[in-house]
């Protein structure tokens, strides 16, 4: 359904996956190119992120995603996985396109990754965010969030501190 501002959120299909590719890559490029050498990215796209491997993942009944549209093009998405075995809800990945962000599609692809977690009757949404990515955290934190981890995460020969942390159901605000 679109919105009057003319964003639609849905719930992603495996054909889907090529925009999903396409907004992972773009907002990487973006994002962490400025510490993570593009081969370093690549290689770690190239497996994680191949077709192959994504349509595997989204076969798995624990993980869903939805897609942000705007004017009828992909925009955003969020990824969530229900991790049994640690009984959390994660959201493993949540990218805007560099020309649509701050403009409230992520926080509306949270707010829809946080119903879904209500499914798995969990009480938070988990994540990882890489420290370097300074406007991420930030957002991330203006958002609730409490980072109480930290641990190594390797694209390539790259590794770099990975913060994580959780935030409860329902203190996410809109408006930011």
């Amino acid at each position: 359904m679109t919105d009057a501002s003319g964003i639609e959120l849905r719930e992603m299909t495996l054909e889907d996956l090529p925009s999903m590719r396409r907004i992972s890559w773009e907002t990487w490029l973006a994002t962490y190119a400025a510490f993570i050498p593009e081969e370093d990215l690549w290689s770690y796209f190239d497996v994680h992120y191949s077709l192959e491997a994504l349509s595997l993942l989204f076969r798995k009944k624990t993980v869903k995603g939805f897609m942000a549209f705007v004017g009828g093009s992909a925009a955003g998405f969020v990824k969530t996985e229900y991790n049994d075995d640690e009984k959390r809800f994660y959201v493993s990945s949540l990218y805007v396109l560099p020309d649509h962000q701050g403009k409230g599609l992520g926080t509306r692809l949270l707010r829809a990754a946080e119903l879904h977690g209500r499914d798995y009757e969990a009480d938070r949404v988990w994540l990882g965010v890489m420290e370097q990515n300074i406007q991420a955290l930030a957002w991330y934190r203006r958002l609730g969030f409490q980072f109480i981890e930290e641990l190594p995460f390797t694209m390539g020969r790259s590794t770099v501190n990975h913060l994580i942390g959780y935030k409860l159901f329902g203190t996410t605000d809109e408006r930011r």
